[in-house]
């Protein structure tokens, strides 16, 4: 048996910033748990000859402080995301084609309305009006005050990105990911990429850090002084215990407290699905592509939302692209046949379907859970039975929201830490 200070269950995004941010403020004693033979969770890069492609997380926009400022340290270099198009035009066109009035003054009144509601939730006892605010949907939230320029740079910035439909997700959560530095990101073309790609960044990132891959665990035994970690063959003691992985998966491995048993009914996990695929006479003097109707609430499901272009690999067949699509019910089977028949459709061939991949994606809080106060139960529970929460159910998807909420949780769970020694 043996024993550290903090064990953080996850080697994702998630897990390794707030690893990097522990061991930025002193602690040394930590381990990281893996269950899976690789690190970075949804950041996964493909390899295909001279092609680096990326299958879970993407760009970095203006808000990606945290992991911005670790490629420049590290020295990895980076490079910008090509044009983006939508509907046959450039994306900001599509945007400024939306109803309403002139994209500056949605702008200003989308942001105005964004700041009340995150500051509102950021109280201990936000009101019932806010908290009903928070719950409405996206589209029906947007369509009330006459800001379709914004519903349709939602419509890429949110559904094409696999947060849901516009219909069916919360302004608790959109407001998070939509703010001014992702529409100042897009709109100047300052969206970033890793060029040796997100998997080789986590991998630096992770240097120095105790990470053990292909560590599933078995069962955790939490109790007032602590938790025993219990692996294939060995265990863990740990003063501290933070669960970087989805809180269902983890409320598996151990007595779940009342909190969480809470937190798990308000949420709802949805999937996303991105293939890289190669294709014959598509597009190529842009970086993107998307289409409007596939993005609309009330879609069909499995339709391909957006493409990316990759590079180019003769011996595949083509040009490598990466397009994404809302699954559904659909396997993987079909939706590869779904992604032929729309991408001839679009003008191009199919060539080859090189990988796919199917995840368990954006847990989507339920409305009624945000009217009873999910949030601030959410940030009253960390720390409980000296245990700590972060991930995409505790910020947001993306990646700048994790890090950027890990530098707060990272500053209290040190402090604990210290408190015990």
């Amino acid at each position: 048996m043996s024993r550290t200070k903090i064990a953080i269950v996850g080697a994702g995004p998630a897990g390794l910033s707030l690893a990097r941010l522990l061991r930025e403020r002193g602690v040394s004693s930590l381990v990281v748990l893996e269950a899976a033979d690789r690190i970075g969770g949804k950041s996964m890069t493909i390899r295909q000859g001279d092609t680096v492609a990326e299958l879970g997380t993407c760009y970095a926009t203006r808000a990606h402080r945290v992991t911005n400022r670790w490629m420049r340290e590290l020295a990895v270099p980076t490079g910008r995301l090509g044009e983006t198009r939508f509907g046959g035009g450039e994306f900001m066109d599509y945007v400024k084609g939306g109803d309403g009035p002139s994209l500056p003054l949605q702008l200003l009144a989308y942001l105005q309305g964004r700041r009340r509601i995150v500051r509102g939730l950021a109280r201990a006892r936000p009101s019932p009006a806010l908290l009903e605010e928070a719950a409405t949907d996206v589209a029906s939230w947007l369509g009330a005050r006459g800001l379709g320029k914004i519903d349709r740079f939602m419509r890429r910035s949110v559904t094409a990105l696999g947060y849901g439909f516009l219909d069916q997700t919360s302004m608790a959560q959109a407001t998070r990911w939509v703010d001014l530095d992702l529409v100042l990101s897009g709109a100047l073309r300052q969206l970033t990429m890793p060029l040796d790609g997100w998997t080789s960044f986590w991998e630096r990132v992770a240097e120095g850090t105790d990470v053990r891959t292909g560590t599933a665990i078995r069962q955790i035994e939490r109790t007032g002084t602590g938790h025993r970690i219990l692996t294939q063959g060995a265990s863990l003691e740990a003063d501290h215990l933070v669960c970087a992985i989805p809180l269902d998966a983890f409320a598996a491995l151990a007595e779940p407290s009342p909190a969480e048993r809470l937190v798990c009914e308000g949420v709802a996990w949805d999937r996303y699905a991105t293939t890289l695929f190669a294709a014959q006479d598509w597009f190529s003097g842009h970086t993107v592509e998307g289409w409007h109707e596939p993005l609309a609430p009330g879609a069909p499901p499995g339709q391909l939302l957006s493409a990316r272009l990759e590079g180019e690999e003769a011996s595949l067949g083509g040009r490598l692209y990466v397009g994404g699509q809302i699954p559904g019910d659909y396997t993987l089977a079909e939706l590869g046949e779904i992604l032929r028949a729309d991408v001839a459709r679009h003008g191009g061939h199919v060539t080859n379907i090189i990988q796919q991949s199917l995840w368990k994606f954006f847990p989507r809080y339920r409305p009624d859970a945000i009217r009873d106060g999910l949030i601030a139960r959410m940030r009253a529970m960390q720390g409980e039975q000296r245990t700590w929460y972060t991930g995409a159910t505790f910020s947001f998807e993306a990646v700048s929201n994790i890090t950027s909420f890990n530098v707060g949780l990272a500053r209290r769970i040190a402090r604990a830490a210290e408190a015990m020694a």
